[in-house]
């Protein structure tokens, strides 16, 4: 939520042109449209996905324009105002390199002065790398997060585990190959784009040491 009322907040009040990599359901285009009802904003959203793209499909999106792309591989044609990838999702992508062809596909479609909004995970190395937490706890449901953090080779593994009552229990796989932010912005400055600002989260909060999330915005290089 920080996230999306951070991407709205920078965002003039007439209408923009906005693209969102991995919509999948389109919950955040959902969100960000609560926060803009006035602003006539033409919003595209590009997923791999099909079956999510169809879930967004039957949605109330408004007239949001839902494509089936890889965006590490095409985009469509911009400029637009803002561009936007939601928590972790850019490290869904297998390598640098196709973090790295995102960037540059996002650089290519920025309009002057437009803005890239990051939101990803930052690991920090501790002594013990699996972890286990209650994410969701009801008298019906509880859903269990499970991850192992690999820092050698900079994956993180894990399921979301849900127990239902009456239910046959559902694992949920994920698997995120990140790069720390300082590899991020080698990246980000081989594909043209240059750093803008980088906090622990969508408030402004400033990033630590300790911080276990970053939220960095970029724009094209000058």
């Amino acid at each position: 939520d920080d996230f999306i009322a951070s991407i709205a907040a920078s965002l003039p009040a007439t209408a923009v042109r906005i693209l969102e990599l991995g919509v999948g359901t389109g919950r955040l285009v959902r969100a960000l449209r609560s926060l803009r009802p006035h602003a006539e904003d033409t919003i595209v959203g590009v997923d791999t996905s099909e079956a999510m793209l169809s879930i967004a499909r039957e949605a109330d999106l408004g007239d949001t324009v839902l494509l089936n792309a890889d965006f590490s591989q095409s985009l469509p044609d911009g400029p637009f105002d803002a561009i936007f990838v939601g928590y972790n999702t850019l490290f869904n992508l297998p390598s640098s390199n196709a973090i790295q062809n995102c960037l540059q596909l996002v650089a290519e479609r920025l309009a002057p002065g437009a803005v890239f909004h990051i939101d990803v995970v930052n690991p920090t190395p501790a002594e013990e790398n699996d972890h286990m937490r209650i994410r969701t706890m009801t008298t019906g449901e509880v859903v269990l997060s499970i991850s192992r953090h690999d820092v050698e080779s900079q994956r993180i593994i894990g399921q979301f585990v849900q127990f239902i009552d009456g239910q046959q229990t559902r694992l949920r796989p994920y698997s995120v190959r990140y790069v720390n932010p300082e590899q991020l912005d080698e990246l980000a400055r081989l594909a043209g784009l240059q750093l803008v600002s980088r906090h622990a989260d969508g408030n402004g909060t400033p990033i630590t040491a300790d911080s276990h999330r970053h939220v960095s915005r970029y724009t094209r290089a000058q």
